[in-house]
């Protein structure tokens, strides 16, 4: 799909709480709205680099860098997919390379966490699932079946609202969430067992990337734009070898402070963009208000209806 399509496609639905404007179209009723547009970026000399990030995987390795000139941003990406998105006053500009994977995966989690943490909104690794109005924060890092256990509990009636990052808006004494892009990313053998509650046809899913069997699938959009209220954060803890029962512990502010800078989507990049203690005060005002739970649960597809039903029955109760 050429990165154009791919765009338009992509800003048809509700994206972290950020209209992308690629026609013209009118805004809905959101937060923020930026300009985007492709074309050829000339990348800002090295001199200018202000962070980078290194992620050597099993699979592939991963480099992101943010360079900073003047009222200009470069956030630089090679991994799967390579390319630059550029951010000025209220413009965004994407330089893609064909071949790969995409720019809207990276753009609906990397992209639009660096312009939402300029606004003072705190972008975490996590998927948000939505019942009866209230969102759930699942946090963890990447390869840990997040995603898996997150799409399995759709078939419990809730509504998967954000894939790999969720923005956190203040809201008087609350904090709500907002629907982005429609998707999710499994490997081949979570697909298969999850097939029943996803969208699974030839036509609503591809491979994320040629060398590697991960798939994109669509599940249900969200109906409108609208935010939903956090009832609560969940880091999950899969165990191997572990038997017992799905239990939720509720961790104190200290060691929450720790794992949310540890699931922050920008890694360490908060100091060099002068974030760093504002952001620190929001998250510790953030854990005042919503309390921060982890959930321990057996690893293995074979446990994962039995740790869908236990989850939902200590969610309905927290």
């Amino acid at each position: 799909m050429s990165t154009s399509k791919d765009l338009h496609a992509l800003c048809q639905q509700p994206l972290h709480g950020v209209h992308l404007s690629v026609d013209g179209s009118p805004s809905p009723a959101l937060p923020y709205e930026m300009t985007v547009k492709n074309g050829p970026i000339t990348p800002l000399e090295n001199e200018h680099k202000i962070w980078s990030l290194v992620d050597r995987g099993e699979r592939y390795t991963s480099t992101v860098s943010l360079f900073r000139y003047d009222d200009t941003l470069q956030l630089s990406i090679d991994c799967e997919g390579v390319g630059i998105f550029e951010f000025k006053h209220n413009t965004l500009t994407i330089d893609w390379q064909s071949g790969g994977t995409g720019p809207a995966h990276y753009l609906q989690t990397l992209g639009i966490s660096l312009y939402l943490e300029r606004q003072h909104k705190i972008c975490l690794h996590a998927n948000t699932l939505v019942k009866n109005g209230n969102a759930y924060l699942f946090l963890a890092p990447s390869r840990t079946g997040k995603s898996t256990l997150t799409s399995a509990m759709t078939a419990l009636d809730y509504q998967l609202i954000t894939d790999d990052m969720a923005a956190i808006y203040p809201n008087g004494d609350d904090y709500k969430v907002y629907p982005s892009w429609p998707k999710v990313r499994l490997w081949p053998d979570s697909a298969k067992h999850l097939a029943k509650q996803l969208t699974t046809d030839n036509h609503a899913k591809k491979k994320v990337h040629a060398r590697f069997a991960k798939e994109e699938i669509n599940v249900a959009p969200a109906k409108a734009h609208k935010p939903h209220p956090v009832k609560g954060l969940y880091l999950l803890n899969r165990k191997e070898d572990y038997h017992g029962p799905v239990t939720l512990s509720m961790l104190p502010p200290s060691h929450g402070v720790i794992y949310l800078l540890q699931n922050s989507m920008l890694g360490d990049a908060y100091t060099p963009l002068g974030l760093d203690k504002a952001r620190m005060i929001s998250i510790a005002r953030l854990l005042q208000k919503v309390t921060f739970y982890e959930v321990t649960y057996p690893s293995g597809l074979a446990h994962l209806d039995d740790v869908t039903r236990a989850l939902d029955e200590q969610l309905s109760t927290t």
